[in-house]
Parts: structure tokens; C-alpha cells; sequence
């Protein structure tokens, strides 16, 4: 592992960071400007009433003197400007040393995984009036504890704690969920430039996302203002702890005195031009952006020289009497002003090289620092110099694709900037991504090669660090908060979920002790990670041949003929493909046939803990038919929603060969069924097409042009023609029951002949959908969810099946998503688990607008049915979804090297039509 510059405790002041050299010429030009300045309003500020008109009634000029108030506030201002915030080391000690008297908590028995990733078994950990006051080995803590009537002890039996995750990029409080109008905000856009908003003024104590957040394990979040304008103002750090109002929620960042630590929000890019081109004034290019930043910070510069002047002349005895103007204020440019001292954390929002370069220009113009760049998903581009300036990049492991500067980034960018030696951490950006989940951007970092450590520290002790705050959270050390996670397997395993989570020594959610019994039997070890790339395997690739044999396979799903099994167990096993099918699998006789294949000179492919599925199958909100959701021009355009005369379809505008396309397939996705586009309530006839196909000629490109007639119902589809979510259900009702529908489709559709995929949320619509299958005859598949298990019965007794997608996605970020289960530890289950166990089809989708989680779905299966369920994982993905919408089994088969179902594994092999059309491939996909 690589050094982390951040983590030196040597750096606790963070303002002393290196600033990029300036010209010799520029610093001249520079320097006599100032001069000019500064004898200018010196004589200025001396021989005039500067701040305002001297009253009428006032001495001659010249002997006006300063109010003492308004001299002794500008005196304390002065002495503040020499200060700056600090990192107080020895906070932890000035704790431990004041008396205790609070209930007391201790763990037994934990595995402990600090903040720096560091495993220590066997570990006692005890809390008492909010911080931790010990911790140490089980052996040492029985020779020194007492215990007493007001202490907890609860022994894990080895299960992992760690310290409470960091989230430094949050929302949560001024975009409350679910999201309205009449709670929005995040930002201040009524003017490109807006430092004097603030986050603290907006957050809303009651929001019901934070229990949900805080289930997750997060326990701190800076929470900041968006990233609509260029500048948006200040954010607050919060525990995600209830409260009656923000005062409850907020940290206390004056507990030893000093300047508080603070954090400014600057965005760059897509987002503002986007905001204001219809705005007068601008900016609606990259040129306007970095004018708005330029003149803002010119005007901050101005005010902090009147200020300095001001100080300078109140610095002598002599001055202080000819002061005639009380200190300089400016609550629009103040926030800048201390930026530009040194006293706030400058946070950025970006992704693009030019959009990250411009920003270092300005830092350099300005001399002011940059403590990290958010998102910055191209980043690693311009590594060297994010790292000589000791910047940081606060990031997603996986989220990209729906606008071009977040297009085309790497899997491995997380692994990239980790191997530069830049301080990285994670974030949700919560509600843009449910928050509960922080713990998957480091699961997915460390599946692409980040080491398990440096994955840890990303959501722990590194965001600490970045909101100056790692003397006092991101570790499990005495004198530290007590905000502690106790996990039920370890964290970077797929499904990992809290079963206790203690914020300032409280215990804010607790798992039922059914959750906790089942938890004994996951796995406390980390998973691999994925390899980038083993260019060795390739050198004899099979693609585009008809037979293999492939040996080294632990676990099988499929029999003759590539049919789908149960699955078959062993050490080794060997199976052999004939003329595109699967002939035998596992077995003394398979390999006796093997090696009369070999010598027949059939390729033979090794693979290390190999398994061997069908491939998944996997309905998506757009694969095929949109590349950039918010380009137009790389999309097939949408629809109005009301063409029920001529229903729009699929395969005739499908565009395939993208980028979004290639990492599904490279992930083991071979089928996609794609709805068309439209912005109303009617979609039209999807068709399934293969994942890897780079054009709609290629051999059954498009296997099953006519898959079902899709509608989405409910608010997001009010259109001209459907204004209501009722005209809508009643519009799909007639649809159905007309004895003269506008196209013969919807006559199928009717008879159950093609399936009627109702796209929804609402649990109120899904009930409608009941009562519309016992009226009709048709076969309704519900997409989407999200509140359907508080009809699992109804859904199960008439053969409703449910595709969730995502099946995660239950924070209530929208009104008709808002009675979702968020899972363990504040239920038992999640929204789908209960809708198997009921006995309702349930298969796994992908319905976002960036297009790339569907390379979760297998993992998503896994985390569903529990680390040892394969089979229903498999169902999930597979079988479930043909069964769904009325498809024929694909044949396809996929060949992993490592468990899909868990992190670590990577594709092999993929077979279609015959074929062997991929051989290790590379996750990253290309243009």
C-alpha cells in the first residue's frame, strides 16, 4: 500500500499545503496593483466617512471618533483573522480526563476493523457518556473491569465492529425524502454565486431518511449545498442521530475552543450550464463559469484588503484614534473572505480535466486551497497534479453514464487514484443515491482492485480527515466518539448490513435477535478483489469456435443441452461443449471424454474456482436506445405515450454496440429486454436482444422482437393524454376489455397471450393491477415495487410476479416508493425477500437513467437470497425473469472464474447462438 499523505498526523494543520509557483511577472504586476490599491483607500479610508454619510449634527471631519462598540468588534475581528481552525490532538485526553458517571456499554469478543482498516481480534471495546473509553484485548480488559449495575456488556462472539462510516457529501436534511417541491433545498440558484447560503439553515430535523441513513451504518455526514450554481454556500456536519432540530443533530465543532472547522460547496461543469441556459445572465458555458468564479473572489479580495487595512491602522494606538469607519463587513463576500484566509475546506464538484485545471488556475489566481474534488470521475487524467497539490477526491465506485462528463469512466478509476498515493474517499450523494448503502461504494472499490484497507479507510478515517475532524471520529480509539457499526459478516462482503449501530455511545437501531442468530453463519473475512487484466489468459482464446472444454469448475447450473440444473458441487469437474451445447458436466466419464478431446486438439480452458451458469437475462429502463440519458442526440427519442394505434417498438430503434451495452455483457448479462422510450404513459412493445451484439445483423441480435406492452402508472407519467394517474388505470383497463382495441397487441395482451408490464412504485396501483387481472385475462407483470409487499398475498394468489428494480432502492426518495422496507437492521426484511417468501415471482431489473448498475444484478441476486442460496440467486436473474414475461430459455452460458454471487469473481467465457463470443473480458467497456 502505497503512502497516504493524508493520513500523516504530522499535516493536523491543513492549511499548510504547497500552492502551485506563480510567474516571477505575474507576482510583480501582482504586487504593484496591491501597492496601487493600497495607498489609494488608505487615504481614503482615512480622510473620508468611508462606510457612510456623516450625520448632520457631527464634529468637523477629522475628529469623528469610532464608537467603542464598534472599535472592540473590529479589534476582535482583527484578532480572529490571525487565527485558524486546528485539528486538536489533544482532545481525546482532555476528555478522558473529566469524571464519569454515565451508563456503560461494553462489546466483548468484537473483531475490530479500524478506521485504517487495521483487523485486531478478540477486542473489549467500552463506552460511557458518549466516547469510548477503552479499548484493548479481551485478556488485558478481564484484569481491569469492573462491572456494575448500569453496564451493558454484549459479547459478538467475533462479529465485526468498526467505527461509524463518514459520508462527506450528503443532502440529507435539505432534500428531505420523499422529495417534494415544498422541501427542496439544497440550493440557492436564484444567482450563479450564493457563499452566503448555508446548509444549517434548511435541514430539517424530521426528516425520515435519517434513521435510514444512520441503518447503514453512517453515523456523520457533511452535509452540503448543491451543485446547481457555481458557488452554493457553506454546509454542517450532523450525526445521524434523532432530533427535535438541527441543534440536536449538528457536531459540536467548538468543543475546545478555537475557530470551528467549515466547508464551502463550488461546482464546475455540465450541472450550471445547464441550470441558467435560459436564464439571463449566464453563465451557459465553461467561459461564463470561471468568470463568475474569477469576479466573486475579486470582489472577496477587495473586502479582505479594506479589512487588513482597517486591522493594520487599529494596530497602533495612533491609528485607532483617527479611525473613522467601523470594520468592513459584507455578508455576501464574507464566506469568501475567510476562504481566501484559510479558515474553510473548499469542496468541489466536477468530473471534466478542463473543468478541474480551470479550478486550480483560480485557486492559483486567488491563493486559496482545494481540500477535495467531489465526484472527479476523470480525475485520474490529471493524477500528478491532484496529488502535488495534496488534493483530495471524494467519489463513486460505479455510478456514471447519463451525461458526457460522467461518460466513459473507468471501473478502476477508484483503484487509479488510490495508486497515486491521493487521499480518496466515498460518498452517496445522498438522496441522488441512497445513502443507507455508503458501504457499497467501498464493496465495489475493493471488488475492483482497491486494497481492503484503503477501502475501509474511504468511508472511515480518510472523510474524517477531510472535515478535520479524525481526532474525535473514523476510529474505534479512547477518548473518540463512541459511533460505533456492529456488522453481521464483514463489510465488504456482498450483502453486509449492520446489526447494532451506536452513535455517541446510543444505540440508534438494533437488528431483532433473529437477524443476530443468522448472522453467526456469514463469512468475517474479506472477499477478493477482481483482476484488472491477465492479458496471459488470452493468448490462446477460444472466441469464435463451437467447442471447449473447460476444467477447474466447483459449481454448475446447467445440463445437456446448456439446460438449466440444480446445482452440481464438486472439486475440478470438468465440462465439455459440443457444436455450441453443453454435453456433459462433472464426472468420471465427462473427463474421460475430455481427454480423448484434448488429444483431438479440442481448446481446453483452465479456470481457477470456476462456475458455469446460464447467462442472465435482465429488463432495463433503456439499454439499446439510449447512451447519455441527458444528451439527446444519443438517444432514439422518446414518445408521448398515448400511440396506442401503432405502438411503438424496440427493435426497430435499438443501437447497439455501446458502451452501457458492453459492461453488461462483459459482466455476464447476455439477454436485455428494453422497453421504448417515451415521457407519458404508454411505452410500447419491448423486444430482448443480446447484450454483446454490435449490430442489429449480427446472428439473433434481436431474439424476441414482441416481449410485452409496457405502461408506466403513476405520477411520473402524467402527460396530455393521461393528465391523471386514474385516466391512466382506466385507460389500461379499456385497452384491455374493448371488444375493438386500436391494435391487435392489446387483444393478445388481453387473452394473456404477451405479457402487460405495468411500470410502478405505488402500492395503491398495484392493487388496481390486482383487481385488473381477476377482471381480465391478462398476464401483468409489476416492474418496479417498491411498496408491493404490502400486497405480497394478493400478488401471490392471483400470479402477479414482481420485477424490482432496483430492488434496493427503498429509501422514499419519491410520494410512491414512501412505504418501502429498508431492510435489516430496521426490519428483518427487505421489500423482495418478503415477496418470495409469500410465494410471488420475483426477478431483479434495472431501471436508471445511467444505465450502469445492471452490472450489479447478479450481486444484488446474491445479497436477496443470502451468501449460501445460489439457486434462488440464479432464479433471480434467470429463470424468473423468462418465466415473467413468457420468454424461451436463452441457452446461453457464462463461465466465471471466482463466486458471481459474491465480489471477487470475473466472465470467462460467454456463449450465444453457438458461439464462444467473449474470452476474459475486460470490465472496462470501449468505445
Amino acid at each position: 500500500m502505497k503512502h497516504n499523505p493524508l493520513m500523516d498526523d504530522q499535516l493536523s494543520n491543513w492549511q499548510n499545503r504547497p500552492r502551485a509557483p506563480k510567474s516571477r511577472i505575474r507576482v510583480i504586476e501582482k504586487n504593484f496593483l496591491l501597492c496601487c490599491i493600497v495607498a489609494v483607500l488608505t487615504v481614503y479610508l482615512v480622510s473620508n466617512n468611508w462606510h457612510y454619510s456623516p450625520p448632520e449634527n457631527s464634529p468637523p471631519q477629522g475628529h469623528f471618533t469610532l464608537p467603542p462598540e464598534d472599535l472592540e468588534y473590529g479589534l476582535e475581528q482583527c484578532a480572529l483573522n490571525q487565527q485558524r481552525p486546528i485539528v486538536n490532538w489533544g482532545s481525546a485526553a482532555t476528555r478522558l480526563a473529566k469524571p464519569r458517571s454515565g451508563p456503560r456499554t461494553v462489546l466483548s469478543n468484537a473483531t475490530l476493523i479500524d478506521g485504517d482498516g487495521q483487523v485486531t481480534p478478540g477486542c473489549t471495546i467500552e463506552m460511557q457518556d458518549g466516547i469510548i473509553i477503552s479499548v484493548s484485548t479481551v485478556t488485558a480488559m478481564l484484569d481491569t473491569t469492573t462491572h456494575s449495575y448500569d453496564t451493558t456488556e454484549i459479547n459478538l462472539h467475533g462479529r465485526v465492529v468498526t467505527p461509524g462510516l463518514v459520508d462527506m457529501h450528503s443532502h440529507i436534511g435539505i432534500r428531505e425524502t420523499p422529495q417534494l417541491w415544498a422541501t427542496e433545498d439544497v440550493t440557492e440558484y436564484s444567482s450563479p454565486a450564493t457563499p452566503w447560503g448555508r446548509a444549517v439553515d434548511a435541514i430539517k430535523a424530521s426528516d425520515q431518511a435519517f434513521p435510514v441513513v444512520a441503518s447503514g451504518g453512517v453515523t456523520t455526514s457533511l452535509v452540503l449545498t448543491g451543485a446547481k450554481n457555481s458557488i452554493s454556500g457553506e454546509g454542517a456536519v450532523l450525526k445521524m442521530k434523532k432530533g427535535e432540530s438541527v441543534n440536536d443533530l449538528l457536531v459540536n465543532l467548538t468543543e475546545f475552543g478555537g475557530k470551528p472547522q467549515r466547508y464551502l460547496k463550488m461546482a464546475m461543469g455540465e450541472n450550471q450550464k445547464r441550470q441558467f441556459q435560459n436564464v439571463p445572465g449566464g453563465p451557459v458555458s465553461r467561459l461564463g463559469e470561471s468568470y463568475v468564479y474569477r469576479k466573486a473572489y475579486d470582489n472577496a479580495r477587495r473586502v479582505k484588503q479594506s479589512q487588513d487595512m482597517w486591522c493594520e491602522i487599529a494596530s497602533t494606538q495612533a491609528g485607532r484614534a483617527r479611525l473613522t469607519t467601523e470594520y468592513p463587513r459584507s455578508l455576501e463576500w464574507q464566506t469568501l473572505v475567510d476562504v481566501l484566509r484559510g479558515d474553510v475546506r473548499v469542496n468541489i464538484h466536477g468530473y471534466e480535466t478542463e473543468d478541474i485545471l480551470a479550478m486550480f488556475d483560480h485557486s492559483d489566481e486567488f491563493g486559496f486551497n482545494i481540500t477535495a474534488l467531489h465526484h472527479g470521475l476523470h480525475a485520474d487524467s490529471v493524477a500528478d497534479e491532484v496529488k502535488r497539490r495534496n488534493i483530495a477526491v471524494v467519489g463513486f465506485t460505479d455510478s456514471w453514464g447519463d451525461k458526457w462528463e460522467n461518460y466513459n469512466v473507468s471501473l478502476y478509476f477508484p483503484k487509479r487514484i488510490a495508486d497515486h498515493g491521493i487521499p480518496l474517499a466515498f460518498t452517496r450523494d445522498h438522496p441522488a443515491l441512497h445513502g443507507q448503502f455508503l458501504i457499497y461504494e467501498a464493496q465495489i472499490a475493493h471488488h475492483f482492485g482497491v486494497d481492503a484497507k484503503l477501502a475501509i479507510s474511504s468511508i472511515m478515517s480518510v472523510p474524517a480527515k477531510l472535515i478535520g475532524l479524525d481526532n474525535r471520529i473514523g476510529f474505534v480509539r479512547p477518548g473518540y466518539d463512541a459511533d460505533l457499526v456492529v456488522w453481521d459478516r464483514h463489510p465488504l462482503r456482498v450483502g453486509a448490513s449492520p446489526l447494532q449501530v451506536f452513535i455517541e455511545g446510543q444505540s440508534v437501531v438494533t437488528a431483532t435477535s433473529d437477524v443476530w442468530r443468522r448472522s453467526r453463519e456469514y463469512p468475517k473475512d474479506a472477499p477478493p478483489s477482481r483482476p484488472e487484466s491477465e492479458t496471459d489468459r488470452t493468448t490462446h482464446s477460444p472466441v469464435g469456435q463451437t467447442d471447449v472444454i473447460i476444467t477447474g469448475l466447483v459449481s454448475s447450473f446447467l445440463g445437456v443441452d446448456n439446460k438449466r440444473s440444480e446445482e452440481l458441487q464438486s472439486s475440478n469437474m470438468t465440462a465439455i461443449i459440443q457444436n455450441g451445447r453443453v454435453t456433459c458436466v462433472g464426472g468420471e466419464r465427462c473427463a474421460n471424454i475430455a481427454k480423448q478431446a484434448a488429444e483431438d486438439g479440442v481448446a481446453v480452458v483452465h479456470i481457477e474456482n470456476g462456475f458455469i451458469l446460464p447467462g442472465l437475462t435482465i429488463p432495463t429502463r433503456q439499454h439499446g436506445l439510449a447512451e447519455m440519458a441527458l444528451e439527446p442526440s444519443t438517444t432514439d427519442g422518446s414518445s408521448s405515450g398515448d400511440n396506442f394505434k401503432n405502438p411503438p417498438e424496440t427493435r426497430f430503434g435499438l443501437t447497439l454496440g455501446g458502451i452501457h451495452l458492453q459492461s453488461a455483457y462483459h459482466a455476464g448479462v447476455t439477454r436485455i429486454v428494453t422497453p421504448p422510450l417515451t415521457t407519458g404513459f404508454f411505452h410500447g412493445i419491448s423486444a430482448r436482444f443480446r447484450a454483446g451484439a454490435t449490430s442489429v445483423l449480427d446472428d439473433e441480435a434481436v431474439s424476441d422482437p414482441n416481449v410485452a406492452l409496457h405502461f408506466t402508472v403513476g405520477h411520473e407519467a402524467k402527460g396530455l393524454s393521461t393528465p391523471s394517474v386514474s385516466i391512466q388505470i382506466q385507460t389500461l383497463r379499456d385497452l384491455l376489455i374493448s371488444s375493438e382495441p386500436p391494435h391487435p397487441a392489446f387483444q393478445q395482451a388481453a387473452k394473456g397471450i404477451i405479457p402487460i408490464v405495468v411500470h410502478t412504485n405505488n402500492k395503491d396501483v398495484i392493487a388496481h393491477m390486482i383487481a385488473l387481472k381477476r377482471e381480465t385475462n391478462a398476464h401483468i407483470v409489476i416492474m418496479g415495487g417498491a411498496e408491493a409487499h404490502l400486497l405480497a398475498a394478493e400478488l401471490s394468489e392471483v400470479g402477479i410476479p414482481v420485477i424490482v428494480a432496483p430492488f434496493w432502492g427503498c429509501e422514499p426518495l419519491f410520494w410512491d416508493s414512501r412505504h418501502c422496507l429498508p431492510g435489516p437492521p430496521l426490519t428483518d426484511s427487505l421489500g423482495p425477500q418478503v415477496l418470495i417468501k409469500a410465494g410471488v415471482m420475483v426477478g431483479i431489473g434495472n431501471w436508471d437513467n445511467m444505465n450502469n448498475h445492471i452490472q450489479s444484478s447478479i450481486w444484488e441476486a446474491g445479497w436477496l437470497a443470502g451468501p449460501t442460496n445460489h439457486s434462488l440467486a440464479l432464479d433471480l436473474v434467470t429463470t424468473n425473469v423468462e418465466k415473467a414475461l413468457k420468454l424461451p430459455e436463452a441457452g446461453d452460458v457464462v463461465v466465471y472464474e471466482g463466486n458471481p454471487f459474491e465480489f471477487g469473481a470475473r466472465v470467462a467465457l460467454s456463449l450465444e447462438e453457438g458461439l464462444i463470443r467473449s474470452f476474459f473480458p475486460d470490465a472496462d467497456a470501449t468505445e
